[in-house]
């Protein structure tokens, strides 16, 4: 069981993705964001259901397809109102695509951890900030810009290979 701190860290760290999936459930944005609101009071009255934080995100998409099937319901009379086969085909969807969403970030970190330490610190570097300019960061360095765009392009490289080939070993 998770503690109430808990649930408002998770609850604010998830809550654009959640919105996102409220949105693609429900035709009005407005009423999405009821959902959400709506399924976050749901959520917290069910707080002690949830057993970990891991958990979080499945059991948050559960509330917000739930409640956005019963908020269909009430609008049946709206001529924008999706089937409930829709929301449901919606909501599977867009739970896989969060599923590959947070095995590419886990996969990402593992992937970068992999690097060797120079690389690693210059990808980190040039993507600290979006205000770097490559010019700057080789004046910093003490390395040529050319050199630079090289070694960030193998960097690069390095990721993404490890990115597919881990992907791949997780079926995605």
């Amino acid at each position: 069981m998770i503690r109430e701190k808990t649930f408002i860290r998770l609850f604010v760290r998830h809550e654009a993705e959640l919105r996102g999936f409220a949105i693609s459930l429900i035709p009005s944005i407005e009423d999405a964001q009821d959902v959400v609101q709506d399924a976050c009071i749901s959520m917290w009255q069910r707080i002690d259901s949830l057993e970990n934080e891991e958990g979080f995100v499945p059991w948050a998409y559960t509330f917000v397809r739930l409640t956005a099937m019963n908020r269909l319901r009430k609008l049946r009379r709206s001529r924008l109102v999706f089937s409930e086969a829709l929301v449901e085909l919606n909501a599977q969807e867009a739970g896989e695509e969060s599923e590959r969403a947070r095995a590419e970030r886990r996969t990402l970190r593992e992937c970068m951890e992999r690097l060797p330490p120079h690389q690693l610190a210059l990808v980190r570097r040039y993507y600290a900030t979006t205000k770097v300019r490559m010019e700057d960061l080789a004046r910093d360095m003490s390395r040529p810009v050319a050199g630079l765009y090289k070694a960030l392009e193998r960097a690069r490289a390095a990721l993404r290979g490890c990115i597919e080939q881990r992907m791949s070993e997780l079926g995605f």
